[in-house]
Formats: C-alpha cells, sequence, structure tokens
C-alpha cells in the first residue's frame, strides 16, 4: 500500500501531473485552513497571488529607497559645492549650518577647535579629553545626550537631546563637530555614521586649509 508520504514524494517529481486532469483536482479538499479556496488548484492560485503581492510590495520598496538615496546624493552634492566655495573657517561654518538646517533638518551645529582655527572655539585641554572620552576609539558616534554630555559640548538642553560627533583630523586631530537635534531618537546609539564621517572628511581639508593660511598671516 502507498503511503502519503510516497504520494508526496511521487507529485513533487511529477508536477504536471494533474494536467488535463482538472476534475481531480476540483474533487480534493484540503484538511488545512486554507480560506475561500476549495480545490487544490485555487489554493495553488492564491499562494501565487500572494507571493507576486508580495514581490511587487518589496520592488516598490526598493524603488522608493532608490528614489530617496538619489535626493540625499543631491542633497549632498549642493552642500559640498557650497562649502568648496567658502574662504575662511567663520564662513564655512555659517554656510554648513544653514545647509543643515534646510536640507537635512538639523537644526543645530557646534563646532570646537583643537587647534589654531581662526574663528572657532578653542576646547581647553579637560574639554579636548572629555569630548574624545565620548568618542572612545571611533571617529564618529552617535548618542543621547545627557546633562554631562551637554556642558562638554557646549550645547543647551532646550537645543539639543540626541547628537552626531564627528573628529576633525587632517594629519593632525583639528577639532570636534558637533550636529545636535532636540529629539532624542533623532541620533541614536550604533546608528550608521557614514554621512557624518564623510562630511567631517571634507570639513577637516577645508578647515586644515585656513589653518594653515592663519597660521601665514600670524608669522
Amino acid at each position: 500500500m502507498i503511503d502519503a508520504d510516497e504520494v508526496t514524494d511521487w507529485l513533487q517529481n511529477n508536477p504536471d501531473f494533474f494536467h488535463g486532469r482538472e476534475q481531480l483536482l476540483c474533487q480534493m479538499q484540503l484538511n488545512h485552513p486554507c480560506g475561500d479556496a476549495e480545490s487544490l488548484l485555487s489554493y495553488q492560485l492564491q499562494l501565487l497571488r500572494g507571493q507576486v503581492k508580495e514581490q511587487e510590495d518589496r520592488y516598490q520598496e526598493l524603488l522608493a529607497n532608490a528614489r530617496e538615496n538619489e535626493k540625499r546624493l543631491r542633497r549632498v552634492e549642493r552642500l559640498l559645492v557650497c562649502l568648496l566655495e567658502t574662504e575662511t573657517a567663520e564662513e564655512l561654518v555659517s554656510v554648513l549650518a544653514e545647509r543643515l538646517q534646510n536640507d537635512f533638518g538639523l537644526p543645530y551645529l557646534k563646532f570646537w577647535s583643537y587647534t589654531n582655527l581662526n574663528s572657532l572655539p578653542r576646547a581647553d585641554e579637560e574639554i579636548q579629553k572629555k569630548q574624545r572620552q565620548l568618542l572612545g576609539k571611533q571617529q564618529a558616534c552617535c548618542l543621547s545626550l545627557q546633562e554631562e554630555n551637554l556642558q562638554v559640548l557646549g550645547l543647551e538642553d532646550s537645543q539639543a537631546r540626541s547628537a552626531a560627533l564627528c573628529l576633525l583630523s587632517h594629519t593632525r586631530p583639528l577639532g570636534l563637530m558637533v550636529l545636535a537635534h532636540p529629539d532624542p531618537l533623532h541620533f541614536r546609539y550604533h546608528q550608521d555614521t557614514l554621512f557624518v564621517e564623510y562630511l567631517g572628511s571634507v570639513v577637516s581639508r577645508l578647515l586644515s586649509k585656513d589653518r594653515r593660511q592663519f597660521a601665514a598671516r600670524q608669522a
């Protein structure tokens, strides 16, 4: 006598068995719940439609992500062009703050200088040490802000509840860039920092150029 497993194996090896035997399919009933399906054929069709709908939803999601990424890329391109047109550290900070606010919805920007950067607030050794401790061994990080962190970063409670930090460096540490947001969940621990690091790399090179010009004027 043939058991159920043998029938299953045989049908899997002969998927076209029911071709031309539709009447047999109509007479078969499934014991497990299958909604309004009354036969194996209609149930299979129901499953296929569900799979097609799932794939369509996934495609639309990927398409939406691609469009959003393209918009972000355009905003980043505009930002870089504006930064490259600046001539001083003061102008760079002003333009960057404006573009981050208008194009990326980031309302607060703070810079700290660890060297001679014209017009930027200088962090003393104690402040530098505490700021570097927040970064740990990372180039950039995201974190929720507590009262003690606000003081170290020079921010007010009404301004920021979360922030992205990036160490600025070009052959040597130059300072710290702080992007802050009043939403405590906007920047989250373990959040990707690729954009912040990329922006920090560009800003570091522009600030390094300004530092050399400042040193030349002081000589």
